[in-house]
């Protein structure tokens, strides 16, 4: 199992969105919905049975379902409380995306994971089924949550920036972050998984940047975690590897330079994208402009 954690930004929320109109259906027409109710409950008895080819496989998979869409749900609503319901489903769409540009890189290389869980003020994971065999796959699988995490809040950057709506741009501003926080290499954050096709000792540095940050941030739990869950890999440097440790980072030169040019060219260009779109939001800010989800 591996998993996701995410530090929030700190946002000022949002005042609530107004209440909806309710979706009860006037008085003088509960009889004819209940007509349709019960013309449709027939039509289930009369051919559920017929039908069952198609609802099996859709029960058979309604876990999967839930576990993704209904945690998926609960983030949004959780999160619409705190910025509103337009910067929750672009937060947790960008997120979703992080975790398909993971389960893509572990289905190449032929690895079974599980759907995406999410879960408030923690971020989002998959479970990975099958342990990669070596550090380059493992790298890879890494690498892939980032790769299509930036590209998809470089696409929500360049909507904004076209359309003129600066809610697009905050969101780019959180994706762009997101994806460069989780490639510090330190313990099971994409930056540590990558390390090991480049060099564990990367675990060092990464271990110094989480520790200022904790240090900065004293009240945010999820960094103290992040450090603990990291030591047991920290600890590994420091004793003599086996026979199949030894193999398993074991990993071709041009393996290791093509995994390094990624690696750090996408956290420059991570770093760029949140320096240009905090200058737009700054300038959408002098002029006054309400930017939801954002202080």
């Amino acid at each position: 199992m591996r998993e996701k954690c995410r530090v929030q930004p700190t946002y000022r929320p949002p005042s609530l969105p107004p209440s909806l109109p309710s979706n009860r259906p006037p008085d003088r027409d509960w009889k004819k919905a209940l007509g349709w109710l019960g013309a449709i409950g027939l039509l289930i008895l009369n051919f559920g049975g017929k039908l069952k080819f198609l609802i099996l496989p859709v029960v058979k998979f309604l876990p999967v379902i839930l576990k993704s869409g209904g945690s998926m749900l609960l983030m949004i609503g959780v999160y619409t409380a705190m910025w509103g319901w337009k910067y929750a489903v672009g937060f947790v769409v960008l997120l979703l995306l992080h975790e398909c540009g993971h389960l893509v890189a572990a289905k190449q290389f032929g690895l079974k994971v599980g759907a995406p869980v999410f879960i408030p003020f923690m971020g989002a994971f998959i479970a990975l089924k099958d342990a990669p065999r070596n550090a380059w796959i493992e790298a890879w699988v890494g690498i892939g949550g980032p790769l299509l995490g930036s590209f998809a809040a470089l696409v929500c950057h360049s909507a904004g920036e076209l359309l003129g709506i600066d809610l697009l741009v905050a969101l780019a501003w959180t994706g762009y972050w997101l994806n460069l926080f989780n490639l510090t290499p330190i313990g099971q954050l994409d930056g540590g998984r990558i390390a090991t096709a480049l060099s564990p000792w990367l675990w060092v540095p990464g271990l110094g940047i989480m520790g200022w940050m904790a240090w900065t941030r004293p009240q945010n739990f999820i960094i103290w975690l992040i450090i603990l869950l990291s030591i047991p890999r920290i600890i590994s440097l420091f004793r003599q590897r086996t026979d199949e440790e030894q193999r398993f980072y074991e990993i071709e030169p041009a393996q290791r330079w093509t995994m390094g040019a990624l690696y750090f060219g996408l956290i420059a260009a991570l770093a760029y994208g949140m320096h240009v779109s905090e200058v737009q939001l700054d300038s959408a800010r002098a002029r006054g402009t309400q930017i939801a989800g954002t202080r």
